[in-house]
Parts: C-alpha cells; structure tokens; sequence
C-alpha cells in the first residue's frame, strides 16, 4: 500500500539524545584506539581533529542551518492551491532537514567536548581518568 502524499509524518518514541550518543560514540572509538596495542596518545593528532569538528560546526552546519531557516520562510509561488500544497511540503522537509540539522550539531559538539576530556586527561596524566574513558577498571 503506498504512502499518503500529503498530511503529517508521524515517529513513534522520544527523538534520539544526539548528546549522548556522539559523547559515548567518541568514548567507544577512544577505548576502542586506547586498548589497542602499540597506540600512543598523539595531543597535536587530537588538536586537528577537534578543530576540523569545530571549523566544520562553525562554518558548514552553520551554513546549512541559515540556509534552512531562509527556505522555511519562502512562500508560494503562485496563489493557487497548488503552490500552497507545494509550499507546505517543502516547510514540511526544510522543518525535518533542519531538526536533522540540530541533531547532527548536538552530536558533534558532544563528540568534540568527549574528545577535549580525553585531552585532558592525557594532559593532567590523570590515569584514573584516563581509565574511565578506556572503560577499563584497576584491578584491586
């Protein structure tokens, strides 16, 4: 049976937390990198890394979010109902493009402050820190 043209879409459940998920994604791919063998924590690596995320926050998500908003304020093209029914579709997409947007912010950010705790903690020599974020335990 095919999909309706036209009305609302509807999700079931909570969106996803986009913080929690690139906090614990940068968690993982560090324990995943630490507990392997013969890898050294390179501070200069981490440093390019977490700037090309933040470059890539402040200009192109930036970019692409000013871009939705503008496009979410286009009228119709024309009076008549088709451009009205056409216009509401394309709120209707620039609406989820732009809540995509935010989530995909929200996960980089998370990412990145994941990353700056790694940095820190390699930088303070904090073993205890360091093991938290490996997700390994001393062994008493």
């Amino acid at each position: 049976m095919p999909l309706p043209a036209t009305g609302p879409v509807t999700t079931s459940g909570p969106p996803p937390d986009y913080k929690a998920l690139g906090s614990g994604q940068a968690k993982a791919d560090f324990a995943a990198a630490a507990n392997n063998r013969g890898w050294e924590f390179d501070a200069a690596a981490m440093d390019k890394v977490i700037q090309q995320l933040e470059d890539s926050i402040n200009s192109d998500y930036t970019r692409a979010q000013n871009i939705g908003t503008l496009f979410a304020q286009v009228g119709p093209p024309g009076s008549d109902q088709v451009s009205q029914d056409y216009i509401d579709a394309a709120v209707r997409a620039t609406t989820v493009y732009n809540q995509y947007l935010a989530g995909t912010v929200q996960y980089i950010k998370a990412y990145v402050e994941a990353l700056k705790e790694v940095r820190t903690a390699y930088a303070n020599h904090d073993q205890t820190a360091i093991d938290a974020l490996r997700g390994t335990r001393k062994v008493d």
